[in-house]
């Protein structure tokens, strides 16, 4: 009894995407304490489905109401039918469901097994895989019956993103691994035709020795020595091939990183009336996956302009660099205030970290047009960022006081803020470290003397792109090809509209 599992679910590779592995579920358990402490729900949790079962994949500190209704009371302690599980209703819609009430509404009513006071409202939002298939839930319970708020919403939307992003994260690592266990195991297989072949060699060698005839000896000395060559012939085939191979492998690895960095940047910014907005963004030398970030979205008084540096490389840092950005944009869309956003943001950063030694600095600009003339009035939050540049149309520039102390490092944030208006014309120029910390090897940093030197060739007329593509080919001559950081940077012009 229960919901008829209607659909049919994909079939998702456990082993190669680690995803039942207890050991790589630290991940899911913050998100799940993050969708418990940001809703104020009793439970948060990440479900995941196996052979038409849902295993629970998180484990929440809080307490555990009970979540028969979903599926499971630890990871990997039950396994629930998915016919007999909330879930199924989430994989039936591929969509998020949100119930107030699991009594009143017939969609995950369990006659068989009723709920009792075990949990009473229930939201859920799908967990996707690479292909865009959902293969699991993250969702939140709570004892009471409750009405879903939008900020409940747009919170448990962000992080379900978050953990699509880990499974599409693991997923990418387990191929990069089988591809290297692969290009091992024929380098191995290489390795043993060669000693074979050695070992034959020797053999016609010593049968030659015990014919005796110096004629015959010869002959075998011949024969030998052909066979020699042509096996010194297929091993240089083999290393030529093996070549081949690692230089398909490093292709991949690159490939990998410019996918994953494509992800988790905007594939382009909207257009706003009276404001021009152009961003760059260079990978450092080494393929490695970012740990800058950029965002331009709508807010309810115009619109925000996110820049952020996360500290580290690779899938960790990419992990901070996903939720970071969704989050500001999430909030954005709702809230005005950029020093509340970054403040916020940090209460988020600050439970994902978990005591990590790890942060993100941040930038964020919220602009709006001006009321009594053309232009915008912008209101700058720093976290630790690097100095913003504002450049007037006349051409003087002006270094803005930068503040505040980078997010997720101590329990209570500091935000800087100040307000600055934009007139016709006038640049706002945001960036991380990899521009003023560029420098060649062994020489010395770009440094602000170097941005403003740029900034102070360019007339008024040069619009926000050009000013982004000269900046960049300053840092790249000054660096000469040798800029290890990324490298983000926005420009932002008041425009007529």
């Amino acid at each position: 009894m229960g919901i008829e599992a209607g659909t049919q679910t994909s079939v998702w590779s456990a082993s190669r995407a680690r995803l039942f592995d207890v050991d790589a579920d630290s991940a899911f358990d913050r998100l799940a304490r993050l969708a418990r402490s940001l809703t104020g729900a009793h439970v948060g949790g990440v479900w995941l489905i196996e052979d038409d079962h849902v295993v629970r994949r998180s484990v929440d500190d809080a307490g555990d109401p009970g979540s028969a209704g979903v599926g499971g009371t630890g990871p990997g302690e039950q396994r629930t039918p998915l016919g007999r599980s909330w879930c199924a209703v989430v994989v039936a819609e591929e969509a998020p469901i949100w119930v107030d009430d699991v009594r009143a509404d017939p969609r995950v009513r369990l006659p068989a097994e009723p709920v009792g006071a075990e949990g009473r409202a229930w939201a859920g939002c799908p967990v996707l895989d690479p292909a865009g298939d959902v293969i699991g839930v993250l969702g939140a319970i709570d004892v009471d019956v409750r009405s879903w708020s939008s900020h409940d919403r747009d919170v448990l939307a962000t992080l379900a993103q978050a953990a699509t992003g880990e499974v599409a994260l693991r997923s990418a690592l387990a191929d990069s691994r089988a591809g290297r266990r692969d290009a091992d195991r024929r380098a191995a297989m290489s390795g043993h035709e060669a000693q074979e072949a050695g070992r034959l060699a020797r053999e016609a060698g010593e049968q030659a020795q015990e014919a005796g005839a110096a004629a015959r000896y010869y002959r075998e000395q011949a024969r030998s020595a052909s066979m020699q060559a042509a096996t010194s012939e297929q091993l240089a085939v083999d290393a030529q091939r093996l070549a081949q191979l690692a230089e398909e492998h490093a292709a991949e690895a690159e490939e990998l990183a410019a996918t994953l960095r494509e992800s988790l940047l905007p594939a382009r910014l909207p257009a706003f009336p009276g404001v021009e907005v152009a961003a760059r963004y260079r990978p450092g030398t080494g393929g490695s996956v970012l740990g800058d970030f950029y965002d331009l979205f709508p807010t309810p008084a115009g619109w925000g302009a996110v820049i952020g540096d996360v500290c580290g490389k690779g899938p960790q840092a990419a992990r901070t660099t996903a939720l970071a950005r969704s989050t500001v944009r999430a909030l954005g869309h709702t809230d005005d205030d950029p020093a509340s956003v970054l403040a916020a943001l940090h209460g988020v950063l600050h439970v994902w970290f978990d005591q990590r030694a790890s942060f993100v600095t941040a930038a964020y600009a919220g602009l709006s047009p001006r009321a009594d003339a053309p232009g915008l009035d912008v209101r700058l939050a720093s976290a630790g960022h690097t100095e913003a540049v504002l450049q007037r149309r006349d051409g003087s520039l002006t270094v803005l006081e930068a503040g505040g102390r980078a997010l997720g490092v101590r329990p209570e944030p500091r935000i800087a803020l100040e307000q600055i208006t934009l007139d016709l014309g006038d640049r706002l120029v945001l960036y991380t470290d990899g521009v003023t910390e560029a420098r060649p090897a062994g020489g010395a940093e770009f440094e602000m003397e170097g941005l403003l030197g740029v900034l102070a060739g360019l007339g008024p007329e040069v619009d926000g792109h050009a000013t982004a593509d000269a900046v960049l080919a300053a840092v790249d001559t000054h660096a000469a090809g040798a800029a290890l950081d990324d490298t983000a940077l926005l420009v932002i012009r008041a425009v007529l509209q």
